[in-house]
């Protein structure tokens, strides 16, 4: 993986139309995935005045943007063709999997195309991913 610094920037892109729940399940695995894979985002745990321990969260600052169905499934398919950039999604076959491995089997089972994408989390150059996600509205 690349070294972190100032040049690279995060993001993630959750579909729109989602209830609550999913919607935020999708961005919670978007996350674990990100520190996996980055763990130079993740601070160091930090103790408050009362001597509690708070583990560390994002470094970095880390907007979540919104797009639709058709949206998400071609950003997906852009960012994985863009030099430097990393892409992570999280699929309607992830939330539907009762397992990790029913997961895997199920992925492997069909095509990329009949996955929904349901959250993307990009990682990369900074101008990279403000050229693919800078028409997209943060989620509120």
């Amino acid at each position: 993986m690349p070294p972190e610094t100032s040049d690279t920037r995060l993001v993630l892109a959750l579909v729109d139309d989602l209830p609550t729940g999913l919607t935020l399940n999708a961005g919670a695995l978007l996350g674990m995935s990100l520190g996996r894979m980055f763990p130079d985002v993740v601070g160091h745990d930090v103790t408050d005045a009362s001597g509690v321990v708070h583990p560390g969260i994002s470094t970095r600052t880390l907007p979540v943007l919104k797009a639709s169905t058709e949206r998400l499934a071609h950003l997906t398919g852009k960012a994985r063709a863009t030099p430097g950039v990393t892409a992570v999604d999280v699929t309607d076959t992830a939330q539907r999997a009762r397992t990790y491995d029913d997961y895997a089997r199920r992925l492997a089972d069909a095509p990329t195309e009949t996955h929904r994408v349901l959250g993307l989390a990009l990682h990369g150059p900074d101008a990279a991913i403000r050229s693919l996600t800078g028409d997209l509205p943060l989620y509120r």
